[in-house]
């Protein structure tokens, strides 16, 4: 696929899903650039009536047929079904075509290194195609959080604890943004917004007089430009698991992502907060800030796994970590932080005398995961505002479970949990959490599924995941798109399959215990397929048993086909647990 570059030299460009968010800004740049933009996409929108009023000439249908090779380029949205991709020919090699979020970032790279004309850098401007550049930096404290799981729930975490420190932080999350303690529903679908959609979300925390910006930040945020402009004082990484396979295509590509919020994102000075306990994104990471030649990159670290003789490459310790096995369910755990002469510690003879702080935790939330959340959200908060370890961990004692992140929305006579976990790693994470609070012989029931068009890789490993841990599985829709949701639910199956060949082979007492995969698979029932697994669920639960919905939590919508069809798990819980 070949590179689009000298951009005002373009006669003719053919934009396919024009109307969509970052289509609509490089159709602008290119229109302002005086080229002849000709689209494609389902139907009008705002967007497209602008884009024609600009002059844009477009088709509300899909192109039918192969590209012509007279079009100078080709830009694509990554959202076109497989079929007319295919169909488009779109890895020609004689063809110049990009998927739009390659494009962008590319732009974004020819502005910020003066590679285009007086003419593109007007255009580039005229057409807001990345807003943020236009922000100062330095009136406020920026905060970056990224990771494949936990994020939202470090964001939240550092966001909360501002607030009750006394500051006045604003928030970017999947779940909304808040501003102060104002909460502001954003309706977005992806974790980190448009540039656009940031913009104005800054600047209305400027105008706030809000202290901190907390922004939860995604590799394909990263990837495509979304973030073009900002600057963080502190970034904290949770983990870097595989995730987003179908657009990053390997773990090194995406951990390169979100290595950015480093290379790219992080102000002179700054602090990274990395987890010690994943060392795959540990060291990879670690390696990244060696090669950027910086020496005023502050690298900080935290763990609640690691060995002591590896206590000199850690700054933030959980010792002692415990999840209580009660209907409420909490974490704790004693927080260490040494002095910085401390190079090796013996904890038979020297831990005491060589701490600053030896500190108990505890907070009122489910699952042991969330202590390297508290862990990355403590380290933060003292590296971006200097109140003690004591006055941080006081703040932070009062944070509460926010929506969809193991949720307990009914506790009698059988506990129902909805989570929002949708990897492999965290649904481990939350399975092993909810099997905690069981008591004698319940069982625990989980209700999932996989999404269409995306990562492919993760749908066995969950089956498997499942299979091995909870004793009733149940497979459902999340968001199959135009994929078959048999097709999708077979994948998983066969994970499920291979934890079953696992256990049976071994002698633990599991072999022994019953495990029982469930599937529903007719997709033309839209969101009724997901609602007919939770009645189900809800239908085989004892008392004492623990049903955990998982992969939707807070989302407000499940998609079939190219249709966002209303649904929150939250909600359609709680109302099907009144009938009941």
């Amino acid at each position: 696929m070949n590179k689009i570059g000298n951009y005002e030299k373009l006669k003719e460009v053919r934009c396919l899903g024009i109307g969509g968010a970052g289509l609509f800004y490089i159709a602008k740049f290119l229109l302002l650039c005086g080229t002849k933009v000709y689209g494609h996409d389902i139907s009008p929108n705002p967007r497209t009536d602008e884009l024609i009023k600009m002059g844009a000439k477009i088709t509300f249908a899909n192109p039918d047929k192969p590209f012509d090779k007279n079009t100078d380029a080709y830009i694509y949205s990554a959202a076109l079904p497989n079929d007319i991709i295919q169909k488009l020919h779109i890895d020609n090699p004689d063809i110049k075509a990009m998927e739009v979020g390659e494009l962008y970032d590319q732009l974004i790279k020819d502005y910020e290194g003066k590679n285009l004309s007086d003419k593109e850098i007007k255009a580039f401007e005229d057409s807001d195609i990345a807003p943020l550049f236009k922000i100062d930096f330095e009136k406020m404290k920026y905060i970056g959080v990224t990771g494949t799981d936990g994020k939202t729930t470090t964001s939240t975490m550092i966001y909360h604890t501002l607030l009750k420190l006394g500051y006045k932080p604003g928030l970017i999350s999947t779940v909304s943004a808040k501003i102060g303690d104002k909460e502001i529903d954003t309706g977005f679908h992806t974790t980190t917004p448009s540039s656009q959609e940031l913009f104005k979300l800054i600047k209305t925390m400027e105008q706030e007089g809000c202290s901190h910006a907390i922004i939860e930040s995604t590799s394909h945020g990263l990837a495509m430009g979304r973030l073009a402009g900002i600057k963080f004082d502190t970034v904290a990484y949770t983990n870097i698991t595989n995730e987003h396979l179908d657009y990053h295509k390997t773990w090194e590509n995406y951990a390169l992502a979100k290595s950015r919020l480093i290379t790219e994102h992080l102000k002179n000075g700054g602090k990274v907060i990395l987890n010690y306990d994943d060392k795959k994104s540990y060291d990879f990471l670690t390696n990244i800030i060696n090669h950027t030649g910086r020496k005023d990159i502050v690298k900080l670290s935290y763990s609640r796994l690691s060995e002591s003789n590896n206590i000199d490459k850690i700054d933030y310790i959980a010792l002692n970590n415990t999840e209580k096995k009660s209907e409420d369910g909490n974490i704790s755990f004693t927080l260490v932080t040494k002095n910085d002469s401390v190079k090796s510690l013996d904890f038979k003879t020297d831990l005491v005398n060589s701490l600053i702080n030896l500190i108990p935790v505890e907070m009122q939330i489910l699952g042991e995961y969330n202590i390297s959340n508290s862990l990355a959200a403590i380290a933060t908060i003292q590296q971006i505002a200097g109140n003690t370890i004591a006055e941080i961990i006081q703040a932070l004692s009062f944070f509460e479970t926010i929506k969809g992140r193991m949720e307990v929305v009914q506790k009698a006579p059988f506990m129902v949990i909805v989570d929002f976990a949708h990897t492999p790693n965290a649904l481990e994470n939350a399975l092993k959490s909810a099997k905690a609070l069981l008591k004698d012989n319940n069982k625990l029931i989980s209700v999932f599924g996989c999404a269409g068009k995306r990562d492919t890789s993760k749908r066995g490993p969950m089956g498997e995941i499942s299979g091995t841990i909870a004793d009733v599985t149940i497979l459902t829709a999340e968001d199959p798109r135009s994929e078959s949701l048999k097709a999708i639910n077979d994948e998983i199956e066969e994970g499920f399959t291979k934890s079953q060949k696992n256990i049976n082979s071994s002698n633990s007492n599991d072999a022994s215990r019953p495990h029982q995969l469930i599937r529903f698979d007719d997709d033309t029932q839209n969101v009724k397929i997901r609602r007919d697994a939770l009645i189900k669920a809800f239908d085989i639960a004892n008392n004492g048993d623990i049903v955990i919905i998982c992969g939707k939590a807070h989302e407000q919508s499940l998609c079939f086909g190219n249709t966002e069809y209303p649904w929150n798990d939250i909600d359609e819980a709680k109302k099907l647990l009144k009938e009941k």
